[in-house]
Formats: C-alpha cells, sequence, structure tokens
C-alpha cells in the first residue's frame, strides 16, 4: 500500500506503509495531511521518482518541398543584376541630392549685371546663380536676354538669374 502525504510544499508518496504506519494526522508534522491511500498492485516495475517522465514525441518526417535545394543563378548573371541594383540606387541617390540641394531650378528673381573683360557666358551665369546648375542658368540667360550664341563682349550688360533657387 501507498500513501500520498500532502505537506506545505509538495506532495509526498511513502510505499509499503500501511495504516497502521501513518495515522491520519497523528505523528506527522503540522500541516501535512493524508490525502489518498491506494494500493500499488507492482512496486518494482514502477518507474523511480529520480528519473523524469518519459515524452512521447512524435516523428514527423519533413516536407519534402521544405527541403528543395533552390538552383544557383550563373555568377556573371547575378554579378549583372547586383551591379545594375547598385546603378539604379546611386542615380536615384544622385536625384534626391540634385532636387534637394536646389541645383537643378533657376532663380526666378533677375538682375541686371555687366560683363567683366576675359568673361564667357558661364563665367556670368556662375557668378549670378552659384547654387543652380550652370546649363539651365546659361540657357536661361540667353532666353531673357534673346541671344543667338554665347558670345558676350565687356561692358554688356545683361538680365541673369539672381541668387539661390
Amino acid at each position: 500500500m501507498a500513501v500520498v502525504i500532502g505537506t506545505r510544499n509538495s506532495f509526498e508518496l511513502v510505499d509499503g506503509a500501511g495504516v497502521e504506519d501513518v495515522a491520519l494526522g497523528a505523528g506527522l508534522r503540522p500541516g501535512p495531511r493524508v490525502l489518498r491511500r491506494f494500493d500499488v498492485p507492482d512496486k518494482d516495475h514502477r518507474r523511480p521518482s529520480t528519473r523524469p517522465r518519459p515524452v512521447s514525441v512524435r516523428q514527423v518526417a519533413p516536407d519534402p518541398a521544405a527541403c528543395e535545394v533552390r538552383p544557383q543563378r550563373h555568377p556573371v548573371a547575378q554579378f549583372v543584376g547586383y551591379a545594375a541594383a547598385a546603378a539604379v540606387f546611386t542615380a536615384l541617390l544622385s536625384l534626391l541630392f540634385l532636387y534637394s540641394s536646389g541645383a537643378t531650378t533657376v532663380p526666378e528673381r533677375t538682375n541686371v549685371v555687366h560683363v567683366q573683360v576675359g568673361e564667357t557666358l558661364w563665367d556670368v551665369a556662375e557668378r549670378s546663380a552659384p547654387n543652380a546648375d550652370q546649363d539651365a542658368v546659361v540657357t536661361r540667360i540667353r532666353e531673357l536676354n534673346s541671344l543667338p550664341g554665347s558670345d558676350v563682349v565687356p561692358g554688356q550688360s545683361l538680365v541673369v538669374p539672381a541668387g539661390t533657387p
């Protein structure tokens, strides 16, 4: 016969104890009490309390689709793909920089300047709008002054975009 005794911290299983060995409430430490008495049919084939209880794990075969190896691309094709992606990223980044710096726009305000000795139209464009795109500023100066070409003479007065965009 076995007896399960409940204590304050846990339960204790007392094997081979008879009714006469463990009396209800008598001779026990304060707090424990006999919870249940039951007969153990075969004490020799029981699992010892120190050995952990076996856990039944169902073996599952892996999904064959998850084990398939994806075919590798040719290294040259893979390199070309990465290079193209890097080029597109660089182009977008440079466009973002140009847009945020205002170099793609020509200033709306205008000013009248005189051409100095030895200056070209590009020098005048750089002097009048240093933060803008120089080709766009030169085109705008040609439009504002109705110039057929890019020739200027010293002392000539030109209407030019002024300052920052």
